[in-house]
């Protein structure tokens, strides 16, 4: 009798585990994931700046970048004795008020940095970095940059 009683619990043992994963097989191409709604990051669409004004050269205190239509640029800082022609070399981007600049290092690969535009007009251009540090350029004539 003994004997009996445990085919029948192996048996029930294993249509049991037969069931659980026939049940596993069937519904596994069945599960519902979540998908949590895509959200747009903040940005101010509102806000648009023409980045037509970015081309020519600007100038901060002893830091210079000048900005070309093609996207391309370069940077210079005269306080370490860097000449335009030694400067390095930006790639940069403006949609709405974000404001990309791609650094091709002499070494070797590419820096990202990333500002948020909070001024731009003829004279004056006015960005902040993600830590609140703020960059204040003022345009400089083609005239002056050769004195």
């Amino acid at each position: 009798m003994k004997k009996k009683l445990w085919i029948t619990i192996i048996i029930i043992l294993a249509a049991a585990g037969i069931g659980v994963a026939a049940y596993y097989i069937w519904f596994a191409d069945h599960k519902k994931y979540y998908q949590p709604e895509v959200l747009e990051p903040e940005v101010f669409h509102d806000v648009e700046f023409d980045e037509d004004l970015l081309i020519g050269v600007w100038k901060e205190n002893e830091l210079y970048y000048r900005y070309n239509e093609d996207g391309t640029g370069v940077t210079w800082d005269l306080a370490d004795d860097v000449q335009e022609d030694e400067g390095t070399e930006v790639e940069w981007t403006l949609e709405h008020n974000l404001f990309t600049h791609l650094y091709h290092m002499e070494i070797g690969g590419i820096i990202p940095k990333t500002y948020n535009m909070k001024v731009l007009d003829l004279d004056v251009m006015e960005y902040e970095d993600d830590y609140g540090v703020s960059h204040k350029f003022s345009k400089v004539e083609e005239l002056q940059l050769l004195n």
